[in-house]
């Protein structure tokens, strides 16, 4: 009877700190036969690219040293987004939201701990945006194949999809010797 207790406890506890996944729709691939095509087919999408939502596993290595961890990513809109950081167990390390160029995040962190995501010169949701393989303006420099953005340089930094595809699948941003790693696991809407 104790035992069977323990392993109801266990099992709660296991769901309970369990990282939520995204619930909707999978977001559609592109249907283009060119780079040209997918260029169209991704700005008729841009207007309607609202409340998207990843879930993702991160590595970011900064000033040498590497963390990795869990994230749901949240586009709102290109002024709006929510990034939430789940510690190994699953509970939330870190909430970040944005409405323009306006962060605040849960626990309080140093406006300069956001330098890398300035850096792009877009605000936090137009870079998200982007890592989800959506350009978020025309102005932004990048490199289509027929699948979806190849690469792109926002500002400071550079943006590599692994393979070129909409949405990303894996994406690489170097700024200087700092990188961060995304493997978007569901990106739905």
């Amino acid at each position: 009877m104790k035992r069977a207790a323990v392993l109801v406890l266990l099992s709660v506890a296991f769901v309970a700190c369990r990282t939520a996944r995204p619930t909707g729709a999978p977001l559609a691939p592109l249907t283009s036969a060119s780079a040209e095509e997918a260029a169209m087919q991704l700005r008729e999408q841009r207007p309607s690219f609202t409340n998207v939502r990843s879930l993702m596993r991160v590595r970011a290595t900064t000033n040498g040293k590497t963390q990795s961890f869990r994230a749901q990513l949240a586009v709102h809109d290109a002024q709006r987004m929510e990034l939430v950081a789940y510690t190994p167990v699953g509970t939330t390390a870190l909430t970040l939201k944005a409405n323009g160029n306006q962060v605040a995040t849960d626990p309080e962190v140093a406006p300069e701990s956001f330098a890398f995501l300035r850096a792009a010169g877009l605000t936090p949701a137009e870079t998200a945006m982007l890592l989800l393989g959506m350009p978020p303006r025309d102005d932004v420099p990048v490199t289509l194949a027929a699948t979806g953005i190849a690469s792109a340089s926002a500002g400071e930094l550079t943006v590599t999809f692994d393979p070129p595809s909409f949405p990303a699948k894996r994406v690489i941003i170097t700024r200087g010797a700092d990188r961060v790693e995304i493997e978007h696991l569901e990106v739905v809407r």
